[in-house]
């Protein structure tokens, strides 16, 4: 596949006050990182050396923080973007680097010092989060505090509080959910062994390997506690904790097998790379084929990607968590 198509890209970067912007025709390299366990998605982008100069004047003059980014990578002509978001920072070496955030950028900027004696993620979300439309589980956080805080540090918070929500801006809405849910686009590609994988640092692992119990607290406005546990008993055992806000027995346990379901299976873990094609991202589906092996065929959830582009490659290093049923 690499060896017959020519690569381009293209950088757009433009005054988010004048609107008016300059494009660079191609980049040196970059490094873009996608996960479902990180709130939002960064880029590193390389310029070439040639570009010291753009219309007379230094490139500099055309790169601030702040400044609204677009980077289109593909083959032979055809563009897709594969980055868009604000420069954080501007590298002050050669060749110049430019380190670069997504729309998360803007939810860096405010601060939020308010404390709640009880309220639910939709309202907390629709609070530090104004102008976004909100997707979210309906659950009432209890008291909740905001001590000069920013959105994006909220909103991690949230990921290291015992609900473990996972957030994530698509469009105009920010998704904010739990870890066991899957994110993304629900798009589905497929890697063949025997085609389109150009790396594989796969392990496949059978469900005796795995030795994992799932721990399910659901607490109740009444101040009482339901506690359930499924999964590996042993004492070395790896515990995975779920918390929950007035969750029956019954809801709480099916919640536990869910998370277990996805934890514990036959099939592969770790790293696949493939090509620029298909463009796989953060939360979409790979469907795994093996001619060799076809009862090693599976689905599984993308949980990261770190697009790597720069002469003379493109790549998807794509890492491989959940089996999907």
């Amino acid at each position: 596949m690499g060896l017959y198509l020519r690569l381009n890209s293209r950088l757009t970067i433009t005054n988010t006050e004048t609107k008016q912007g300059i494009r660079f025709d191609h980049i040196a390299a970059a490094d873009i990182r996608q996960s479902v366990n990180t709130t939002g998605d960064t880029a590193e982008v390389t310029i070439p050396r040639r570009y010291g100069k753009l219309k007379d004047q230094e490139v500099l003059q055309y790169i601030k923080p702040g400044y609204a980014v677009s980077l289109e990578l593909g083959y032979n002509g055809e563009y897709n973007n594969e980055f868009s978001g604000f420069v954080r920072e501007v590298g002050s070496g050669h060749p110049l680097k430019l380190y670069l955030d997504d729309a998360f950028y803007k939810l860096r900027k405010n601060s939020f010092n308010k404390s709640w004696k009880s309220i639910t993620l939709r309202q907390l979300l629709k609070e530090i989060a104004p102008g976004y439309k909100i997707e979210c589980p309906d659950v009432n956080l209890g008291a909740f505090q905001a001590d000069n805080e920013s959105t994006l540090v909220l909103l991690q918070k949230l990921k290291n509080s015992p609900y473990g929500f996972s957030s994530f801006l698509k469009s105009d809405t920010l998704y904010c959910q739990f870890t066991y849910d899957v994110r993304g686009l629900g798009r589905s590609h497929t890697y063949d062994f025997s085609k389109n994988v150009k790396k594989s640092g796969l392990t496949f692992r059978r469900k005796e390997d795995f030795k994992i119990r799932i721990q399910a607290i659901s607490n109740l406005d009444t101040g009482k506690k339901i506690k359930i546990e499924v999964g590996n008993k042993e004492k070395e055992a790896s515990i995975r904790s779920l918390n929950f806000r007035n969750k029956t027995e019954k809801e709480l346990r099916e919640l536990a097998l869910k998370e277990l379901d996805r934890l514990v299976f036959d099939g592969f873990e770790g790293t696949v790379t493939g090509f620029g094609y298909p463009r796989v991202t953060a939360g979409d589906t790979l469907d795994i084929v093996s001619p060799r092996q076809p009862e090693q065929n599976g689905s599984y959830l993308v949980e990261s990607v770190n697009i790597r582009y720069g002469n003379p490659y493109f790549e998807r290093v794509c890492t491989l968590k959940y089996k999907i049923k």
